[in-house]
């Protein structure tokens, strides 16, 4: 009796053609499609550039027992197909490789990952429908923790909003700046102020130039620096504000996709006696403890701003129709303390709120008509005064 050969089973590693090397790189935009790293920067030879970015498998090459994610019905040729590739760094390339990981990058893993990439490149390149904008990012030490703004972070907000950034052109790309010191610091205030003026100088000659249509700012900085930038920004100028949510994924900056209902009370009481100052208590990330509030400002006429039926919590501004709920009340708690405390010159602004809403308090404040903002901020479970608010 004859022997019966056994059949070789096992997928042998296809080489991918050209044609599909070029259009993994084009959906990519040149980028690795999990960490984002630029992979036409390599070093110039000959007058062109060598490309340091790698064409890797979701599904393995191979189905030998070493290859990676090998175990697939797919045969050697759709295995080569632009579908199963995607464009990685040599670093990333070689960790979803790596033995150790083979548990986290999976196939349904990567290939979520290279759908998510190549959608994000078609929409932040359509600029046929985005519009341009120019960005401005605001950073601070918050608590003795550096608080940067993130551009690919920044990248998928200004998308998820119909905007596109404008580049590095100073004149009207991006405007960056870290503002320096700690809250703890004498000097910190001086110091926000003169830097938020310079920054405030500059995206204004761009405007005048006409060189921008619109602004969206990115800013995580102590609430009275925030207030400081708001009154910067006018409403003669198309202005966004973005929100910083307590992640770190790339969604991070965008608002959220609800138009849920936020209301907000406004309670105005007056003082023992007439005076030209007036407290303002704004309570939507938290409440404000009375056994904060310095004593001389506790027997002013108060206004108090709260949310109705809802506890103030941090993440209570999460969409852009709750930020418009809350400057709508800000610029009705204006208006009241106009017709029911006329005599006030002065208001002692107390708030706990995200850092969009504390831009917002500072761009409604109609200048000159309406009272100066003394704006505190909470030291040593303190609330002081840090900067004021006139022009």
């Amino acid at each position: 009796m004859s022997e019966v050969a056994t059949r070789d089973s096992e997928v042998k590693r296809k080489d991918v053609p050209e044609t599909t090397r070029i259009r993994v790189w084009a959906k990519a935009a040149g980028r690795c499609v999990l960490c984002a790293t630029y992979l036409l920067d390599g070093d110039d030879w000959s007058w062109h550039a060598i490309a340091v970015g790698q064409v890797a498998h979701i599904v393995g090459a191979g189905s030998g027992e070493n290859a990676p994610r090998g175990e697939s019905d797919l045969d050697a040729n759709e295995r080569a197909f632009e579908e199963n590739l995607l464009l990685l760094c040599y670093p990333c390339h070689k960790r979803i490789d790596d033995n150790k990981y083979r548990d986290k990058y999976t196939v349904e893993f990567l290939s979520e990952k290279k759908r998510q990439h190549e959608r994000r490149v078609r929409e932040v390149t359509d600029f046929a429908t985005l519009r341009p904008t120019s960005v401005v990012m605001v950073s601070a030490d918050i608590r003795g923790t550096a608080a940067p703004v993130s551009l690919a972070q920044v990248a998928e907000a200004l998308r998820s909003e119909g905007y596109t950034g404008m580049g590095d052109d100073t004149r009207n790309g991006a405007f960056s700046l870290h503002l320096p010191g700690n809250p703890d610091d004498g000097w910190t205030w001086a110091a926000h102020r003169s830097e938020i003026d310079r920054l405030a100088s500059r995206v204004a000659e761009a405007v005048t130039a006409s060189h921008m249509d619109a602004v969206s700012i990115f800013a995580l900085a102590p609430i009275p620096s925030l207030v400081y930038l708001g009154s910067k920004f006018d409403d003669k100028t198309e202005t966004r504000l973005f929100r910083r949510k307590r992640s770190d994924d790339v969604r991070a900056w965008a608002w959220d996709d609800t138009d849920s209902s936020l209301d907000f009370d406004i309670a105005l009481s007056s003082g023992a006696a007439p005076t030209d100052e007036a407290l303002v208590i704004v309570e939507v990330t938290s409440p404000v403890k009375e056994s904060r509030l310095p004593a001389v400002l506790t027997a002013l006429p108060r206004i108090t701003i709260s949310p109705v039926a809802q506890t103030p919590n941090p993440d209570l501004i999460s969409s852009r129709a709750a930020l418009e709920a809350f400057g709508a009340a800000w610029r009705a708690a204006l208006a009241q303390i106009e017709t029911g405390l006329p005599d006030v010159r002065r208001l002692h602004l107390v708030a706990s709120v995200p850092a969009p809403a504390a831009v917002t308090m500072g761009r409604h404040r109609m200048r000159v008509a309406q009272p100066s903002l003394v704006v505190y901020q909470l030291n040593d479970d303190t609330y002081e005064a840090a900067m004021e608010v006139v022009e």
